[in-house]
């Protein structure tokens, strides 16, 4: 199944939203759209640049061309108010390799109305017209993720007019992980056709147009608390040692300061541009599993828990008045592949010994969160949306105790 440019998910909401392409050349133009009759005077189109201080970026992005800001991590998100009856986004993306792409999702007033696929000869897509002549709020969010490469956000085109954004929320959360964390595979089904789809019209793809970082358990929880949030996540990756030894060795520790953790050559990130009061760490299930290399699931627990309190204290350098908490795996179980393997109470014990190591210490700010075990319906065994939102709810008294909230 080939995606279209735009696939409309939320048609029953707009009625008529729809997709729209451009060559690049064409991308900074627009006047002279009119607004639907029912919805009185036509109103003039008008396109605003990325650099414009009404545009808001939540997420790692790059700003050294401001006109061009590239953003790469999944759940990365820009939010567009505006008044008027129509808007549509000036979209480039990478295409990394040659062959992959990311997807977007694109919501107006909450309700998701679009997934953007770019394509290579586009760079405009509208995500709605003949919408009510009010003011309406367009977020844009990446799904995919930092692997498949960047996005390239060139401004927005409204019928009517951009206003500042709306109050921006006072809370503010962190997410680390990896594939859970990043929403792999949760809109398709475990070992459908959907999950080898899509390596821009070639076979063999990793099912990316059913990735969604915007429906794993981060984003879930904190727009439930409303808090503002990045999200870190990367298939595979650990705290001392990475799913597989073939591709990026890299763990989290090592990529945690990189504006791209998916490149080598990445500038470091400014983490003074979003100070966090909370900040969820999803790791230890590539740590702890088989991997793809025979490796010994084992790992020595003290090494382990020193290599987490390490990790900790970095985080806590960064954001010293953030409550951090670390989550136990969903997808760990002992007595796999052999009988003895004792992978989740492993994880469990090294995550005891980190609290306790804080405790000790008088420092309260570092907490255990447990979570239960999933079969995960998706792709690869990983959650589907629905289990993922039921972890975002399972997850959120804990975190609004500590926190107040």
């Amino acid at each position: 199944m080939k995606p279209m440019a735009l696939l409309v998910t939320g048609a029953a909401l707009l009625g008529s939203a729809v997709g729209c392409g451009s060559d690049s050349s064409s991308s900074g133009s627009g006047s002279g759209g009119a607004a639907g009759a029912e919805n009185g005077p036509e109103l003039e189109e008008q396109s605003y640049g990325a650099e414009d201080p009404r545009i808001r970026y939540t997420g790692r992005v790059d700003f050294g061309v401001p006109t061009t800001p590239r953003f790469s991590l999944p759940g990365s998100y820009i939010t567009v108010r505006f008044q008027g009856t129509g808007i549509a986004v000036n979209l480039r993306d990478q295409f990394k390799y040659g062959t992959e792409r990311s997807f977007y999702d694109a919501s107006i007033d909450g309700e998701k109305v679009a997934i953007i696929a770019p394509e290579r000869n586009m760079t405009i897509y509208e995500v709605a017209r003949d919408l009510p002549d009010t003011e309406h709020t367009l977020v844009l969010a990446k799904r995919t993720q930092a692997s498949l490469g960047y996005g390239i956000f060139q401004g927005v085109t409204v019928t009517g007019e951009l206003l500042d954004p709306p109050a921006e929320p006072e809370r503010r959360m962190i997410f680390i992980g990896d594939s859970i964390t990043a929403g792999e595979g949760s809109e398709a089904s475990n070992n459908s056709a959907e999950c080898g789809e899509d390596a821009y019209y070639e076979t063999g793809g990793w099912g990316q147009p059913y990735q969604n970082a915007n429906a794993a358990f981060g984003p879930v929880l904190a727009k439930s608390l409303d808090a503002a949030y990045h999200v870190l996540a990367v298939s595979g990756i650990g705290l001392v040692r990475n799913y597989t030894s073939e591709y990026d060795t890299r763990p989290m520790p090592e990529v945690y300061g990189l504006l791209f953790p998916e490149s080598e050559t990445s500038p470091a990130w400014d983490h003074s541009q979003f100070d966090a009061d909370v900040i969820v760490v999803g790791l230890g299930t590539n740590d702890f599993s088989p991997g793809d290399d025979d490796r010994d699931p084992a790992l020595d627990l003290d090494d382990y828990s020193a290599a987490y309190v390490d990790f900790v204290d970095t985080l806590l350098g960064y954001h010293p008045d953030a409550h951090v908490f670390a989550m136990t795996s969903h997808m760990l179980g002992d007595g796999w592949p052999d009988a003895s393997d004792k992978s989740a109470t492993n994880l469990n014990t090294a995550i005891d010994m980190v609290v306790e190591h804080y405790e000790a210490a008088g420092d309260d700010r570092v907490h255990k969160l447990a979570v239960r075990k999933v079969t995960g319906g998706g792709c690869g065994t990983h959650m589907t949306a629905e289990q993922q939102a039921t972890m975002a709810e399972e997850m959120r008294p804990s975190i609004a105790e500590v926190m107040g909230w």
